[in-house]
C-alpha cells in the first residue's frame, strides 16, 4: 500500500489557497491518486473546512482517509512494507515527469538545482541541491520519528530521515519550475495569479475567429470564474443549454424560425462554457472524452430547425439544411486560417440564418449559410 501525507491548516486558521475551485490539498490529493496512493493521511486541523473538503474528496475517490495531529502517530498507521508519499505544504504538483519518477519502482526523493529551487520556494539541501517537495520512503523508517519532538513538522523531519538513509535521488528538470507545472504557493494572491495562468494553460489557445468558444471560455475564466467552486454549476449550465435548444426547436415547431435560430445561436457559447468547466475539472491529468460530443446536439438542432423552417415539399425542406450540416461537419475536419474560423462557428452560422431569415426567407437564409460554409471547405488549407 502507498499512502500520502498532506498538511492542513489548524482549525480557525487561514484557509489554504485554491486553484480553479480546488484547494492545494485537493490538488495534492489528485496527484497522490495518480501516483498510486490508496490512502490519505492529513496532518493538521481535522475539523477545518479544508480538512472536511479533503475528506469528502478522498472518499469520493475511494481512498482511505485518516487525520493525525502529531508526527508520532505515523509509525502506527504505515506498515513496514508500505510506502509513504510526502508532499511539501503549499506545493502545486502537476508535472507528469515528476509523476513518472514517483511511479517508478522503488522509493526516491525528488531534487532540483539549488538556485532555481530555492527561488521557487523549495527547501535547500546543500549548495547544489534543493528538495523538489516530494519523496516516497519505506514505512520501516518512520519509527525514527518517535525519537524527535512530538510537535515537529513531519515533512521536514521525513526529508532528513530520507537523506540520512541515503534514499535514492531523482532529479527533476529545472525547466519544470519555469513551466509552472511544479510550484509552491503560499498566499491567496499568488494563487489568484497562478489560477489565471493555470486556466489558460489547460484550456489552450483559442482562435479569435472561434467567437463562441472564446465567449464560453471567457465566461469561465472571467466573470464566471466563481462557478468553478460550485458543484451545481455544470448541471445548471447544461440545463440552460437544454432549455435554449428546446426553445429553439419549439420555435421552429410553432413557425417562429427566426426566434428558433436565435435561441440555438445563444446555446452555443453556453455549451462551450460547460465544456470549459468540464475540462478544467479533470485537469491536469484527466482527459475529457464524452462532453465535446454535445456539440453534435447543436448540429442536430440546426438540422431539425432548418427542416421545420422551410415550408415546401419534404425533399426541398430537407436538402438545404442537410447540405449545411454536412458542410459544417466536413469543415470540422480541416485546419483553417483564423480568418475562416467563423465559417464553422455554430453561433455565427445560426445567428446569420436568423438575421437573413428576418430580411428574406428561412430557405434563402439556410442556402446562403450553406454556400458560405461550402466555400470555406474549398479554401486552401492553413499553412
Amino acid at each position: 500500500m502507498r499512502a500520502c501525507l498532506i498538511s492542513l491548516p489548524e482549525s480557525g486558521g487561514q484557509a489554504l489557497p485554491s486553484i480553479a475551485g480546488k484547494s492545494l490539498a485537493r490538488r495534492q490529493l489528485m496527484f497522490a491518486r495518480e501516483a498510486g496512493c490508496t490512502s490519505v493521511i492529513a496532518f493538521g486541523g481535522g475539523a477545518s473546512a479544508d480538512a472536511i473538503d479533503l475528506r469528502h474528496a478522498a472518499e469520493r475517490s475511494g481512498m482511505k482517509y485518516q487525520v493525525i495531529s502529531t508526527s508520532h502517530a505515523l509509525p502506527g498507521i504505515i506498515g513496514d512494507e508500505d510506502s509513504l508519499l510526502v508532499l511539501q505544504p503549499g506545493l502545486l504538483p502537476e508535472s507528469r515527469a515528476a509523476l513518472d519518477l514517483l511511479r517508478a519502482e522503488g522509493d526516491r526523493v525528488l531534487v532540483v538545482s539549488a538556485g532555481p529551487g530555492v527561488t521557487a520556494g523549495l527547501e535547500r539541501i546543500d549548495l547544489d541541491r534543493a528538495w523538489a517537495g516530494a519523496l516516497t520512503m519505506p514505512g520501516r523508517w518512520l519509527g525514527k520519528l518517535t525519537g524527535l519532538p512530538e510537535d515537529i513538522a513531519p515533512h521536514g523531519a521525513l526529508l532528513r530521515i530520507a537523506l540520512q538513509h541515503r534514499l535514492p535521488e531523482a532529479r527533476l528538470a529545472d525547466s519544470t519550475l519555469d513551466e509552472g507545472r511544479w510550484s509552491v504557493i503560499t498566499t491567496s494572491e499568488a494563487a489568484r495569479i497562478r489560477a489565471a495562468e493555470w486556466q489558460r494553460t489547460h484550456l489552450g489557445e483559442t482562435s479569435p475567429g472561434a467567437m463562441s468558444r472564446w465567449l464560453g471560455r471567457g465566461l469561465v475564466t472571467g466573470p464566471g470564474s466563481g462557478l468553478l467552486d460550485k458543484r451545481y454549476a455544470r448541471p445548471a449550465i447544461l440545463a440552460v443549454v437544454a432549455a435554449l435548444l428546446g426553445g429553439g426547436i419549439a420555435g421552429g415547431f410553432y413557425e417562429m424560425p427566426i426566434l428558433g435560430f436565435a435561441l440555438v445561436a445563444a446555446a452555443v457559447p453556453v455549451l462551450e462554457a460547460f465544456i470549459a468547466i468540464s475540462r478544467l475539472g479533470v485537469a491536469p491529468f484527466g482527459k475529457l472524452k464524452r462532453w465535446p460530443w454535445l456539440r453534435r446536439a447543436i448540429d442536430a438542432a440546426i438540422l431539425a430547425l432548418g427542416i421545420m423552417a422551410i415550408d415546401s415539399l419534404l425533399h426541398r425542406a430537407i436538402f438545404p439544411p442537410l447540405v449545411l450540416g454536412a458542410a459544417l461537419l466536413l469543415l470540422d475536419r480541416r485546419q483553417l486560417p483564423s480568418w475562416l474560423e467563423p465559417a464553422r462557428d455554430r453561433m455565427l452560422v445560426a445567428g446569420l440564418v436568423a438575421i437573413v431569415a428576418a430580411l428574406a426567407t428561412p430557405e434563402l437564409a439556410i442556402m446562403l449559410a450553406g454556400i458560405l460554409v461550402l466555400l470555406a471547405n474549398i479554401a486552401p488549407d492553413r499553412g
